[in-house]
């Protein structure tokens, strides 16, 4: 079995941080994810400040809300 999964939409050089995002996600610590789920959640609430958008960047998000 392969151990890469080519993703549409992903730079290269964005790989180490969705693998430490995941890694977050799954710590054994219930507090671990729940603080790194609120952290997207701040940094997603100001990039939409900010006026920056997935549109400004050219690439479908992974997830639609």
């Amino acid at each position: 079995m392969a151990k890469t999964v080519t993703v549409i939409g992903i730079d290269p050089a964005e790989l180490a941080w969705i693998r430490m995002l995941v890694l977050l996600l799954r710590h054994p610590d219930p507090v671990v994810p729940e603080l790194t789920r609120q952290a997207l959640r701040y940094l997603e609430a100001a990039a939409a400040r900010n006026g920056v958008s997935t549109a400004d960047r050219k690439v479908a998000p992974a997830i639609q809300r």
